[in-house]
């Protein structure tokens, strides 16, 4: 491309470190798409909206956009959080945030037995409530192999027996 050499990223981004998360139908139609970037607070679109003592440090994966078919099949909306989830361990970040409104942060907590915590007050951005949620991933894992067995296994699976010891995930708890 003529003058690519002249395009420069603004020097707060993290070079390399967004991407898309796309599910497709069996027909072969995109039902979701999730975007995920990794940097510091700093670097990130949400980190500026996190209260002051709130605060995650180190390497951070956000996930500030999700969207999903109304008609997609059952499951899509957890194949993009374990993609996004397999993204942020396989590049080192150290906790995961997310954009959500208030009830899906119920449903993460009570139904899926991801403990998030609210790291932002609930805000109306046009029209709708939502509210900055994370965790460190050790965290969320050791909740997930005591509230959910099941769903860490799930979120697990891609990794390989030599990337679940590097990260500390031990083996699958064996779930059906």
């Amino acid at each position: 491309m003529e003058d690519a050499e002249h395009a420069v990223p603004p020097a707060q981004r993290p070079v390399g470190r967004t991407s898309f998360h796309v599910v497709v139908s069996a027909a072969g139609e995109p039902v979701g798409v999730m975007r995920a970037a990794l940097g510091t607070l700093d670097q990130l679109s949400l980190g500026h909206l996190i209260d002051e003592d709130k605060r995650p440090h180190g390497l951070i994966c956000e996930c500030p956009l999700i969207a999903v078919e109304p008609d997609a099949p059952e499951g899509t909306t957890e194949l993009l959080y374990r993609s996004v989830y397999v993204f942020a361990r396989r590049h080192g970040a150290e906790s995961l945030v997310a954009s959500v409104d208030p009830m899906t942060l119920a449903i993460f907590r009570d139904e899926y037995g991801i403990k998030f915590r609210a790291l932002s007050p609930v805000v109306s951005h046009l029209g709708f409530d939502t509210m900055v949620v994370g965790e460190e991933l050790a965290t969320l894992e050791n909740g997930l192999r005591i509230y959910r067995p099941d769903f860490y296994d799930f979120l697990t699976q891609p990794f390989t027996e030599n990337e679940r010891g590097r990260f500390g995930l031990g083996p699958s708890l064996g779930t059906p």
